[in-house]
């Protein structure tokens, strides 16, 4: 059974990325020391992280109407997740270990959103370290929505990733470390 994981330093670690303009949510979740998990375990954290994702944008909505009253009658967009049709795509070693790379993609994305952010290299390593993102430790790692111009079907499952597809991306993983005993989900879709 997976466990959302309670930190102070995770808590602080969200805060911070939030506050620096990061586009990634994320999850972590700790798993019953018997478990073994595959595909299913893998989409109960991707249901997690989609939870989230509605919860935060429940208390952003809240606080934007405290602010201003005329937000109160404002018919707010309702994010849709199938998760029945998301599709998983292990990703190979090599891909694992681009992922953690200081010049790769994630990198990259997690550093430069459409707005920017003064996220650094050490920023991007501490979210690894959260996230268990350690490439040498055996990992299983699913990706849930491929490119979103090559298979834009792919990622048709939920509209959180709509935004991403006009330029600057989408992303969609789950991170089983069997060391750790951690399952982690992440997601990420901006627009200008």
């Amino acid at each position: 059974m997976l466990q959302p994981m309670q930190s102070q330093r995770l808590d602080e670690l969200r805060t911070r990325l939030e506050e620096a303009g990061c586009v990634f949510d994320f999850v972590v979740t700790t798993l019953d020391p018997t478990a073994t998990p595959g595909e299913a375990e893998h989409r109960q954290a991707l249901e997690l992280l989609f939870e989230t994702i509605q919860a935060r944008a429940r208390i952003w909505q809240q606080k934007l109407i405290a602010q201003d009253a005329r937000y109160a009658n404002h018919r707010w967009s309702k994010l849709t997740a199938d998760l029945a049709q998301a599709r998983s795509q292990p990703l190979t070693n090599d891909a694992i270990r681009e992922l953690a790379s200081e010049n790769g993609l994630l990198c990259r994305n997690f550093r430069n959103p459409p707005y920017g952010t003064p996220l650094q290299v050490a920023d991007f390593r501490e979210w690894l370290h959260m996230l268990r993102l350690y490439p040498d430790e055996q990992l299983q790692v699913f990706d849930w929505v491929g490119d979103a111009h090559e298979d834009p079907q792919r990622s048709a499952w939920s509209d959180y990733f709509d935004d991403g597809k006009e330029w600057w991306g989408i992303w969609c993983l789950t991170l089983y470390n069997p060391r750790r005993r951690t399952l982690s989900a992440l997601a990420a879709s901006a627009t200008d």
